[in-house]
């Protein structure tokens, strides 16, 4: 698409999904779509937000002096962020105004109280999640039509016959965390077709600031994903250090009271241990300040959660690209969501809708009594890691490292010595798959077929070693 046409059809594909957003909302579509729905936690988010902004409120009521200090805190590193945001903008841009007008507002209020009550909405409100049963009926309709190929490819697996069906029975009397490996922006959507295939209703999905991006910020609210900044706030000139969001004390308890909300209302959630994307392909070591929030919770009230360990694992990796240059430093693509499906989707048709693994393990039981955050996340990345269906891409790419002959910069491979390591990875049972992961990644780029050698040549090796980080844990049959 020309450049000049590509924000007037963001714009057009904005109001279009707003115009669907909205007669979704329409009292007989409601009714109807509450014959069919999974879903039986219903809230608004204007509901969800006045309650989360009255826990908080009560909660500095009773702890004055955490109040006085949280609000000063929560006060000053806000107004940094506003301004901020304004040194980066155009003068004229709207956004800006609004910036301004928040800075002001913010500048005017000395009492405590009034300080908490007005972050807390504010970061409510920019936080929560809109879910629409009806758009998300809509929505996953659509994308079986726009993202064809990549829905085609999901494969559902099961540690154990019934796991699914147990999962969908306890998401109905208790609190149940998903909790999936991160690999890609694209994540949520497997994972969620998934589960909705299964019978499981939609979870409420933790998703990073940077994915609502154009016409993102009006499917991924309706979709049930929820923001969450991990960000940097900003920097002053006498801070030695830049600030991010969760140091904000207001902002972490609003999220907190958020979690507690859905939870007391046996909403499924999903999130990410790792908390961000792996960099070099290897499961990262799980992040605490989520985990650490439900085992509170359970000691407050006494409950039972159910933790469910998600192996994903991708034939073509997403992004695969644009990960091995973060790694290196450079800025992951800003494209929005829905784009990204887009383009992902025609990758995956001409790679012939290379199989997406989704391994659902045994729910694991956690109490107060499981012990530290950093324990049961150990344990269940641990789990996640047991469970990933290795692709055979992954497992060539490991096969050719393996065998590669020549300098760092000038390597290449048998590609019979390859064959062999393959089914010692795999086992004989899928060395069938060896020709069909060969042409994938010579349709990459990543190995190049040197016919007048009988040979290959690697041609990207960075990449190769993505791949092979990806299944770093399974030992070889043979």
């Amino acid at each position: 698409m020309a450049p000049k046409l590509a924000p007037l059809a963001q714009t057009v594909s904005e109001r279009l999904l707003a115009g669907a957003l909205k007669a979704c909302r329409a009292p007989a579509v409601r009714r109807a779509v509450d014959r069919f729905a999974l879903n039986r936690t219903r809230y608004t988010k204007a509901e969800a937000v006045e309650a989360v902004v009255d826990t908080v409120a009560a909660h500095y009521a009773e702890h004055r002096i955490e109040a006085a200090l949280a609000a000063r805190q929560a006060r000053v590193y806000q107004r940094v962020y506003f301004r901020q945001q304004l040194r980066r903008l155009p003068p004229d841009h709207p956004a800006a105004a609004e910036y301004r007008r928040r800075d002001a507002e913010l500048a005017r209020l000395d009492d405590t109280a009034a300080i908490v009550r007005y972050l807390a909405r504010y970061y409510a409100e920019d936080m929560i999640a809109d879910f629409d049963p009806a758009f998300f009926l809509l929505f996953r309709s659509i994308a079986r039509r726009i993202f064809p190929h990549f829905v085609k490819s999901i494969r559902v697996v099961e540690a154990a016959e019934g796991v699914l069906d147990r999962v969908r029975d306890l998401a109905a009397r208790a609190p149940v965390l998903l909790l999936p490996n991160h690999v890609s922006n694209a994540d949520h959507v497997p994972l969620c077709f998934a589960l909705n295939f299964s019978g499981i209703p939609q979870p409420r999905i933790a998703a990073g600031a940077n994915l609502f991006r154009g016409v993102s910020t009006v499917v991924l609210p309706a979709m049930n994903a929820y923001k969450i900044r991990r960000e940097q706030i900003g920097q002053e000139e006498r801070w030695p250090y830049n600030v991010r969001w969760f140091q904000n004390p207001v902002y972490r308890r609003v999220h907190a009271a958020y979690l507690r909300y859905g939870w007391d209302r046996n909403e499924p959630f999903l999130f990410y241990l790792e908390g961000t994307r792996s960099r070099d392909g290897r499961i990262g070591r799980p992040k605490r300040g989520i985990l650490g929030d439900l085992l509170e919770y359970l000691a407050d009230t006494g409950r039972t959660a159910w933790a469910v360990p998600i192996s994903l694992s991708y034939t073509v990796v997403p992004e695969d690209e644009e990960i091995e240059a973060a790694r290196t430093g450079a800025e992951i693509s800003r494209r929005d969501l829905v784009s990204q499906l887009t383009r992902l989707d025609r990758s995956y048709k001409r790679y012939g809708d290379p199989p997406i693994y989704l391994r659902f393990g045994e729910p694991v039981e956690l109490t107060a009594d499981s012990g530290s955050p950093d324990r049961v996340g150990e344990d269940l990345v641990a789990r996640i890691a047991a469970g990933i269906v290795p692709p055979a891409t992954s497992a060539l790419a490991r096969a050719v490292l393996a065998v590669r002959h020549g300098e760092p910069e000038a390597g290449w491979f048998w590609p019979e010595e390859a064959e062999a390591r393959f089914r010692a990875l795999l086992g004989p049972e899928r060395a069938g798959e060896f020709p069909g992961a060969l042409a994938l990644l010579e349709g990459r780029g990543f190995v190049e077929r040197e016919p007048d050698r009988g040979r290959y040549a690697i041609r990207n090796e960075p990449l190769l070693v993505q791949y092979a980080n990806r299944i770093a844990h399974l030992e070889e049959t043979g």
